[in-house]
């Protein structure tokens, strides 16, 4: 059974007509779209939430970015193996680019069984799953859009089912990247809890459609 992903373009333009509209005027947040699709590309399940989980790393992140934290007094948050890490302006931080097979950053999923809340301090998935059962594609993005009221960006990766049965996704996260002095940190920025289930063969598109709304 083909379970290849294939590969696509690095950058994509969506269609002011397709910009989906969750958020109420003055938000900042994201939409999560959930798709699966069989080995002929035909869609058997699709999912559209309200992303409801940004947690405090992503503050932390932008406020080093946005104050800005210098080398000499940097800023100390919890990377995604439980670590303090201390990060100042200058580190790469926001990089989202995450490879084919690389589980450690951009967009990633877990099984999450018992289900755990978010909670604003969780740092990284409860189960993540690993590139041998999910195979995972290098992440895209979909180029900057608006509308009248809302402008967004969107961050896509494909998830291909390799485990020989089907895999429940119960929580879907975003894993940042961050360099300092020749040492890459990850980061999570966001954790949503789902409920999808992808039979053997098939894949999951995850989309994160960052907006801002007037």
């Amino acid at each position: 059974m083909d379970t290849e992903i294939k590969a696509r373009p690095n950058l994509e333009i969506i269609k002011e007509e397709n910009i989906p509209h969750l958020l109420f005027p003055g938000e900042v947040g994201a939409v999560l779209e959930l798709i699966v699709r069989d080995k002929d590309g035909k869609v058997t399940e699709r999912q559209e939430m309200k992303s409801e989980s940004f947690v405090r790393q992503f503050l932390e992140l932008l406020w080093i970015a946005a104050y800005p934290i210098n080398e000499n007094l940097p800023y100390e948050l919890t990377d995604t193996g439980g670590l303090p890490r201390s990060v100042p302006q200058s580190c790469y931080i926001l990089d989202t680019t995450g490879p084919i097979n690389d589980i450690t950053y951009g967009v990633v999923v877990g099984t999450d069984i018992p289900h755990a809340a978010v909670t604003i301090d969780d740092y990284q998935l409860v189960s993540q799953i690993v590139n041998a059962t999910m195979n995972h594609s290098a992440v895209t993005f979909g180029a900057p859009a608006s509308d009248a009221t809302t402008s967004q960006f969107t961050i896509t990766r494909n998830f291909a089912n390799v485990s020989g049965g089907a895999v429940l996704v119960a929580e879907i996260g975003l894993y940042i990247r961050g360099w300092r002095s020749d040492t890459y940190y990850r980061f999570m920025a966001i954790r949503d809890i789902v409920s999808i289930n992808v039979p053997d063969g098939q894949t999951l598109t995850v989309n994160y459609r960052v907006q801002a709304v007037v």
